[in-house]
Protein backbone atom coordinates (compact mmCIF):
# COMPACT_ATOMS: atom_id res chain seq x y z
CA UNK A 1 0.00 0.00 0.00
CA UNK A 2 1.44 3.46 -1.09
CA UNK A 3 1.87 5.99 1.58
CA UNK A 4 1.32 8.61 -0.93
CA UNK A 5 -0.17 8.28 -4.34
CA UNK A 6 -0.87 11.69 -6.98
CA UNK A 7 -3.27 11.00 -9.85
CA UNK A 8 -3.61 13.06 -13.07
CA UNK A 9 -1.57 16.38 -10.99
CA UNK A 10 -2.08 19.61 -13.38
CA UNK A 11 -0.03 22.76 -12.48
CA UNK A 12 -0.35 25.81 -14.97
CA UNK A 13 1.79 28.91 -15.14
CA UNK A 14 -0.21 31.33 -17.36
CA UNK A 15 0.27 29.59 -20.45
CA UNK A 16 2.45 27.48 -19.71
CA UNK A 17 1.74 23.69 -18.41
CA UNK A 18 4.52 22.85 -15.95
CA UNK A 19 2.53 19.60 -14.79
CA UNK A 20 0.09 17.87 -17.00
CA UNK A 21 -1.34 14.23 -15.82
CA UNK A 22 1.49 13.43 -13.61
CA UNK A 23 0.73 9.95 -11.42
CA UNK A 24 3.08 8.73 -8.59
CA UNK A 25 3.22 6.53 -5.48
CA UNK A 26 5.74 6.23 -3.11
CA UNK A 27 5.53 3.77 0.08
CA UNK A 28 6.51 4.15 3.12
CA UNK A 29 10.28 3.44 3.37
CA UNK A 30 11.22 3.74 0.50
CA UNK A 31 13.74 5.91 -1.57
CA UNK A 32 11.72 7.47 -4.35
CA UNK A 33 13.62 9.53 -7.48
CA UNK A 34 12.44 11.85 -9.17
CA UNK A 35 14.86 12.70 -12.26
CA UNK A 36 14.36 14.46 -15.54
CA UNK A 37 15.94 17.30 -17.39
CA UNK A 38 15.69 21.16 -16.08
CA UNK A 39 12.32 22.61 -16.35
CA UNK A 40 10.11 19.05 -16.16
CA UNK A 41 8.53 20.50 -13.24
CA UNK A 42 10.48 18.15 -10.29
CA UNK A 43 10.27 21.10 -7.91
CA UNK A 44 6.96 22.28 -8.85
CA UNK A 45 5.54 18.94 -7.62
CA UNK A 46 7.65 18.69 -4.29
CA UNK A 47 5.85 22.65 -3.49
CA UNK A 48 2.68 20.87 -4.36
CA UNK A 49 3.06 18.29 -1.99
CA UNK A 50 4.56 20.83 0.59
CA UNK A 51 1.30 22.86 0.14
CA UNK A 52 3.78 25.82 -1.04
CA UNK A 53 1.92 25.74 -3.85
CA UNK A 54 -1.54 24.77 -5.24
CA UNK A 55 -2.46 22.09 -8.43
CA UNK A 56 -5.31 23.39 -11.23
CA UNK A 57 -6.55 19.69 -11.23
CA UNK A 58 -6.04 15.82 -9.97
CA UNK A 59 -5.82 14.27 -6.93
CA UNK A 60 -3.63 13.23 -3.95
CA UNK A 61 -4.02 10.77 -1.55
CA UNK A 62 -1.85 10.54 2.03
CA UNK A 63 -2.18 7.21 3.79
CA UNK A 64 -5.51 6.30 1.64
CA UNK A 65 -6.94 9.19 3.27
CA UNK A 66 -7.72 12.80 1.04
CA UNK A 67 -4.65 14.92 0.70
CA UNK A 68 -5.23 18.66 0.06
CA UNK A 69 -2.93 20.67 1.89
CA UNK A 70 -3.98 24.44 2.68
CA UNK A 71 -0.51 25.53 2.85
CA UNK A 72 3.12 24.47 4.54
CA UNK A 73 1.83 24.28 7.82
CA UNK A 74 -0.88 21.81 6.90
CA UNK A 75 1.60 19.62 5.00
CA UNK A 76 3.81 19.59 7.98
CA UNK A 77 1.29 18.96 10.28
CA UNK A 78 0.30 16.10 7.70
CA UNK A 79 3.71 14.60 8.67
CA UNK A 80 5.79 16.00 5.36
CA UNK A 81 8.75 17.74 5.09
CA UNK A 82 10.40 19.76 2.65
CA UNK A 83 14.23 20.02 2.46
CA UNK A 84 14.83 23.24 0.26
CA UNK A 85 17.84 23.27 -1.86
CA UNK A 86 18.33 26.60 -0.20
CA UNK A 87 18.08 25.07 3.47
CA UNK A 88 16.11 27.41 5.99
CA UNK A 89 18.13 27.54 8.92
CA UNK A 90 18.42 30.84 10.50
CA UNK A 91 21.83 31.27 11.11
CA UNK A 92 21.54 33.75 14.24
CA UNK A 93 19.73 31.13 16.01
CA UNK A 94 21.16 27.95 18.22
CA UNK A 95 21.36 24.50 16.57
CA UNK A 96 18.60 23.54 18.69
CA UNK A 97 16.36 26.49 18.58
CA UNK A 98 16.69 25.74 14.76
CA UNK A 99 15.87 21.94 15.17
CA UNK A 100 12.30 23.44 17.72
CA UNK A 101 11.86 26.84 15.19
CA UNK A 102 7.64 26.77 14.94
CA UNK A 103 7.03 23.69 16.69
CA UNK A 104 4.32 24.20 19.41
CA UNK A 105 6.07 24.31 22.95
CA UNK A 106 9.02 26.30 21.57
CA UNK A 107 8.30 29.61 22.38
CA UNK A 108 10.86 32.50 23.08
CA UNK A 109 10.08 31.89 26.56
CA UNK A 110 11.39 28.44 26.61
CA UNK A 111 14.11 28.40 28.82
CA UNK A 112 17.02 27.68 26.29
CA UNK A 113 18.47 24.83 28.22
CA UNK A 114 15.47 22.16 27.74
CA UNK A 115 16.12 23.14 24.25
CA UNK A 116 19.34 21.79 24.07
CA UNK A 117 18.51 19.01 26.32
CA UNK A 118 15.62 18.00 23.77
CA UNK A 119 18.23 18.35 20.93
CA UNK A 120 21.08 16.87 21.51
CA UNK A 121 19.65 13.11 21.37
CA UNK A 122 18.00 13.79 17.90
CA UNK A 123 21.91 14.69 17.04
CA UNK A 124 22.96 11.68 18.84
CA UNK A 125 20.88 9.83 16.85
CA UNK A 126 22.40 10.26 13.42
CA UNK A 127 25.76 10.40 14.33
CA UNK A 128 26.33 14.41 14.86
CA UNK A 129 25.96 13.68 18.49
CA UNK A 130 29.74 16.06 18.12
CA UNK A 131 27.74 19.03 17.31
CA UNK A 132 26.91 21.66 20.16
CA UNK A 133 23.32 22.05 20.37
CA UNK A 134 24.03 25.64 21.85
CA UNK A 135 26.03 26.74 18.92
CA UNK A 136 25.19 29.32 16.20
CA UNK A 137 23.90 27.63 13.51
CA UNK A 138 25.61 29.47 11.16
CA UNK A 139 28.79 28.29 12.24
CA UNK A 140 27.72 24.94 10.73
CA UNK A 141 29.06 23.26 7.64
CA UNK A 142 26.27 22.78 4.80
CA UNK A 143 26.26 19.26 5.82
CA UNK A 144 25.39 19.83 9.07
CA UNK A 145 23.00 22.00 8.65
CA UNK A 146 20.90 19.10 6.79
CA UNK A 147 21.60 17.71 9.33
CA UNK A 148 19.67 20.29 11.51
CA UNK A 149 16.81 20.35 9.12
CA UNK A 150 16.14 16.22 9.09
CA UNK A 151 16.18 16.68 13.01
CA UNK A 152 13.60 19.31 12.76
CA UNK A 153 11.42 16.94 10.29
CA UNK A 154 11.50 14.05 12.54
CA UNK A 155 10.74 15.82 16.08
CA UNK A 156 7.82 16.80 13.81
CA UNK A 157 7.16 13.40 12.85
CA UNK A 158 7.24 13.47 9.65
CA UNK A 159 6.26 10.64 7.06
CA UNK A 160 7.67 11.74 3.61
CA UNK A 161 10.56 13.73 3.48
CA UNK A 162 11.17 16.07 0.23
CA UNK A 163 14.95 16.30 -0.59
CA UNK A 164 15.19 18.74 -3.56
CA UNK A 165 18.86 18.36 -4.87
CA UNK A 166 20.57 17.99 -1.62
CA UNK A 167 23.60 17.01 -2.63
CA UNK A 168 24.39 19.93 -5.12
CA UNK A 169 26.98 21.47 -2.93
CA UNK A 170 28.40 18.93 -0.86
CA UNK A 171 31.80 17.28 -0.54
CA UNK A 172 31.96 13.37 -1.32
CA UNK A 173 32.48 12.70 1.99
CA UNK A 174 29.29 14.50 3.59
CA UNK A 175 27.80 12.96 0.58
CA UNK A 176 28.29 9.53 1.74
CA UNK A 177 27.26 11.00 5.63
CA UNK A 178 23.57 11.71 4.39
CA UNK A 179 23.69 9.02 2.59
CA UNK A 180 23.80 6.95 6.04
CA UNK A 181 21.26 9.79 7.25
CA UNK A 182 18.99 8.44 4.06
CA UNK A 183 19.66 5.08 4.94
CA UNK A 184 18.35 5.21 8.59
CA UNK A 185 15.19 7.32 7.37
CA UNK A 186 14.24 4.56 5.19
CA UNK A 187 14.74 1.98 8.15
CA UNK A 188 11.87 4.33 10.76
CA UNK A 189 10.04 3.92 7.92
CA UNK A 190 10.13 7.61 6.25
CA UNK A 191 9.53 7.88 2.65
CA UNK A 192 11.95 9.76 0.98
CA UNK A 193 10.86 12.12 -2.30
CA UNK A 194 14.27 12.83 -3.92
CA UNK A 195 15.15 14.88 -6.77
CA UNK A 196 18.61 14.43 -8.07
CA UNK A 197 20.56 14.93 -11.37
CA UNK A 198 22.99 12.27 -10.46
CA UNK A 199 22.61 9.03 -11.84
CA UNK A 200 25.32 7.70 -9.87
CA UNK A 201 23.68 8.73 -7.01
CA UNK A 202 19.72 7.33 -7.60
CA UNK A 203 21.88 4.18 -8.23
CA UNK A 204 23.67 4.13 -4.90
CA UNK A 205 20.11 5.52 -2.71
CA UNK A 206 16.73 5.18 -4.31
CA UNK A 207 14.93 2.21 -4.38
CA UNK A 208 12.74 3.25 -7.50
CA UNK A 209 12.48 6.41 -9.74
CA UNK A 210 10.25 8.03 -11.51
CA UNK A 211 11.29 10.34 -14.89
CA UNK A 212 9.63 13.45 -15.37
CA UNK A 213 9.70 14.40 -18.75
CA UNK A 214 8.37 17.92 -20.65
CA UNK A 215 7.55 17.59 -24.10
CA UNK A 216 9.22 20.72 -26.08
CA UNK A 217 6.97 20.05 -29.25
CA UNK A 218 3.85 20.43 -28.05
CA UNK A 219 2.04 23.67 -27.88
CA UNK A 220 1.90 23.96 -24.21
CA UNK A 221 5.29 22.36 -23.62
CA UNK A 222 3.53 19.98 -21.26
CA UNK A 223 5.31 17.89 -18.01
CA UNK A 224 4.30 14.17 -17.58
CA UNK A 225 5.89 11.83 -15.42
CA UNK A 226 6.86 8.06 -16.56
CA UNK A 227 5.69 5.21 -14.07
CA UNK A 228 8.20 4.21 -11.84
CA UNK A 229 10.70 1.44 -12.54
CA UNK A 230 13.20 -0.33 -10.13
CA UNK A 231 16.76 1.71 -9.87
CA UNK A 232 18.42 -2.18 -10.12
CA UNK A 233 16.73 -2.22 -13.69
CA UNK A 234 19.28 -1.44 -16.75
CA UNK A 235 17.02 1.21 -18.62
CA UNK A 236 18.55 4.22 -20.62
CA UNK A 237 17.58 7.45 -18.65
CA UNK A 238 18.23 10.98 -19.92
CA UNK A 239 20.04 13.25 -17.91
CA UNK A 240 20.08 17.19 -17.25
CA UNK A 241 22.09 17.42 -20.36
CA UNK A 242 20.23 15.19 -22.69
CA UNK A 243 22.71 12.09 -22.65
CA UNK A 244 21.88 8.77 -22.08
CA UNK A 245 22.71 7.03 -19.33
CA UNK A 246 22.48 3.41 -17.93
CA UNK A 247 20.54 3.53 -14.26
CA UNK A 248 22.13 0.67 -13.07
Amino acid sequence: MSLITLHGIEKRFGATAALSGVDLAVDAGEVHALIGENGAGKSTLLNILSGLIKPDGGTMRLAEEPYAPKGPADARNSGIAHIHQELSICPHLSVAENIFLGAEGSSPWMRRERLVRRAAPLLAEFGRGEIDPAMPAGDLTLADRQVVEICRALDRDARIILMDEPTSTLQRGDVDRLFRLIAQLRGRGVAVLYISHFLEEVREICDRRSSASRDSSAPDARTSCAPSSDCSARRPVRSSRGAEHSAT
